[in-house]
């Protein structure tokens, strides 16, 4: 499947087909996913319906690239090609020259008058180049679907019926050149995209008390403690228990140099321990580790199609009625006026027939949006689909948690002071009046001043806050005491928000649950224009509709399950960090695989340079297309340079779209 007019062909065939109840598919992946009854319908028989039109399928395999059913065609294509140069050989040796044999397209140029040997030459490479046609062609007319198939064997019979048998040879050889090359084209983002999935090893040694056994990953039990020696890929999600060692996060964070892992800290699934051995006890395993969610979001993100892709549908549905009545009127019109020969008209309507395949069209935007989604994961940068990466390029107003995003998510402890018993009773009684109003809350002043807590914890906290400290309550063995936990902004925080304003970000708003102070010191250290500060959950989502109201296109960056419903709200949502609780990363459109906010800035630079290249696609498509209906309407054209203008285009929109596969120097940094 390489082509939108064959899943237009495959759905006409298969939702006719007693219970099958919808149909998804992905031509960049050529997967096509069914979901139907069994009690209705067989897999066998589904099998039989695809093969009806021509193709063949099989179920689907995780880093499936191969071109399916598809080894054999180089034969054909070859001997297509082989077969043309004889024909054309043998007929420039019978009287002919180059220049009339390429180039004549009238009656009788290049066909009656040919030598017998350079027919059947031109017989064999019809026939070879049709047979990669001929089947999807027939199914087109039983199900009355018009497609590039069925176009090109009524064109290659025609032009043989008129004696152009250098034409139809042509044009049978281009074609299946043309469908090759685009086969391949596909089958390189294939081969990227799929990278992802062959990261995971197959096997962990489980350790068993004095010794360790080798399993298969997906049975490795959450609480296993798994041996990972140097070399060798992280099996699991984990804390380490035992050892040191240097760890490429390259794949789920992004970060180009390994990073060093000892007891304590957290490992990830499919990462590379490059020195060392590391004793892991697993926390998330099988199909529930980072590693399997990331490559399920960027599963289901093709799925999501971008507003681009949704104008090409659009657009090709009334586009291609349009081509052949076009095609109708341009055979019959001018010879009925008195203006030509039927031969030629029927020709030129031949060629307008060809035009009429979208194909270039059709594939230019969901090449271009895989690929780059694809380069995106491959940095750390999850977008759940073409529509969210759109987005990114069109946002105007961005809204900025603060810890965890413009801070680096680890807060110190900067002071600690410890409660007497009538202040820690006040405390209790706070913690329970609050949980009897609908949850617990952070210590700031606002909240602070409610529910009957001592004055001198409020002055304690008052006292935190102004220094720009978050207060928390703490209790251990010595009583309670509030702590002030000081989280330093993020290293480049100040630039990279700079360097977002210079792309056109025209508003950049703190909104936080932390305190006032804390807030402001936060906001001034990156210049926002706007500081909401001590915010509910849902007064941060009433804050970003409010922004959407005005703007229209803004973007929420948060981590925590408070950030959850103006996720949701914005019109891009995005979850920074890996470590950002699960509600986050659910309610984001964009999951930033690493806490770092030049990941944004890499987002927005890489969106845009996306839709450049789909604008790209979809005008060269289109100005090729009317190019070849204009010259087909005045006369000037033929068949097998219809055929080559669209298998260039498509071929050009295709390498042109696979750029995006590469993340450009400046956006690295």
């Amino acid at each position: 499947m390489d082509c939108g007019e064959e899943v237009s062909l495959l759905r006409a065939r298969l939702s006719r087909v007693a219970g099958v109840r919808e149909l998804r598919f992905d031509v960049v992946l050529g997967r096509m996913e069914v979901e139907y009854a069994p009690a209705k319908v067989t897999p066998e028989a589904i099998e039989s319906a695809v093969a009806s039109v021509g193709m063949r399928c099989e179920p689907w395999r995780e880093a499936q690239t191969e071109l399916v059913g598809r080894d054999w065609g180089k034969w054909l294509v070859w001997g297509s090609g082989v077969s043309l140069a004889a024909g054309m050989t043998l007929q420039v040796w019978h009287g002919g020259d180059w220049v009339t044999t390429l180039l004549a397209h009238e009656h009788g140029a290049g066909g009656h008058s040919a030598h017998p040997g350079s027919v059947a030459m031109y017989a064999l490479a019809i026939l070879a180049g049709a047979a990669l046609a001929a089947r999807k062609a027939w199914a087109a007319l039983l199900t009355r679907r018009p497609d590039m198939n069925l176009l090109v064997v009524i064109s290659m019979a025609g032009a043989a019926g008129l004696g152009e048998w250098t034409e139809a040879g042509t044009l049978a050889f281009l074609f299946s050149l043309a469908g090759r090359l685009e086969a391949r084209s596909l089958l390189r983002a294939r081969e990227e995209i799929s990278k992802l999935l062959r990261v995971m090893p197959a096997e962990a040694s489980v350790v068993h008390g004095d010794h360790e056994h080798r399993v298969e990953v997906e049975a490795v039990q959450v609480g296993s403690l798994v041996r990972v020696r140097e070399g060798e890929q992280i099996p699991c999600d984990g804390v380490v228990e035992r050892g040191a060692s240097y760890v490429n996060q390259s794949l789920i964070t992004g970060e180009s140099e390994a990073v060093e892992r000892r007891a304590g800290d957290e490992v990830f699934a499919g990462t590379l321990n490059e020195s060392g051995v590391l004793e892991i006890r697993a926390a998330q395993a099988g199909r529930n580790t980072t590693l399997r969610r990331m490559l399920r979001m960027v599963g289901d993100s093709r799925s999501r199609k971008a507003p681009s892709e949704q104008f090409v549908e659009r657009f090709t549905r009334h586009y291609t009625p349009a081509v052949l009545l076009m095609a109708i009127s341009v055979a019959l019109l001018p010879p009925m006026l008195g203006a030509g020969s039927w031969g030629h008209w029927v020709y030129q309507g031949m060629v307008v027939l060809l035009i009429a395949c979208p194909c270039a069209l059709v594939i230019s935007t969901p090449v271009s949006v895989a690929a780059a989604l694809t380069s995106a994961a491959r940095e750390g940068v999850l977008v759940k689909g073409g529509a969210y990466l759109e987005e990114a390029a069109r946002v105007k107003v961005l809204a900025l948690d603060r810890q965890g995003v413009l801070t680096r998510g680890m807060p110190e402890v900067a002071r600690e002071v410890n409660l007497n018993g009538d202040e820690e009773r006040s405390l209790r009684a706070w913690e329970e009046w609050r949980a009897e109003e609908g949850g617990s809350f952070p210590l700031t002043p606002r909240w602070a001043e409610e529910g009957g807590l001592a004055g001198s914890v409020r002055s304690h906290i008052a006292e935190m806050t102004a220094e720009g400290w978050t207060v928390e309550a703490r209790r251990g063995r010595d009583g309670v005491s509030l702590v002030g936990l000081c989280d330093r902004p993020q290293r480049d925080a100040r630039e990279v928000v700079a360097a977002l304003r210079k792309r056109g970000i025209r508003r950049v708003v703190v909104a936080t649950g932390d305190p006032e102070p804390t807030a402001r010191e936060v906001a001034e250290l990156v210049q926002a224009e706007d500081v909401h500060a001590e915010l509910l959950a849902e007064e941060k989502a009433a804050l970003i509709e409010g922004l959407m109201r005005e703007h229209r296109h803004v973007a929420m960056v948060g981590d925590t399950a408070a950030d959850a419903l103006a996720l949701t709200a914005a019109s891009l949502g995005i979850s920074m960090g890996v470590r950002g609780e699960e509600l986050a990363r659910e309610s984001a459109d964009v999951v930033l695989m690493r806490s770092d906010l030049k990941k944004v800035l890499f987002l927005v630079d890489h969106a845009r340079r996306t839709l450049k290249v789909v604008r790209q696609n979809i005008a060269f498509a289109l100005v090729m297309k009317g190019l070849f209906l204009a010259a087909a309407v005045a006369g000037w054209a033929t068949l097998w340079m219809a055929v080559a203008a669209d298998m260039g285009a498509t071929f050009a929109v295709t390498l042109n779209g696979l750029r995006l596969l590469r993340t450009e120097p400046h956006q690295e940094g």
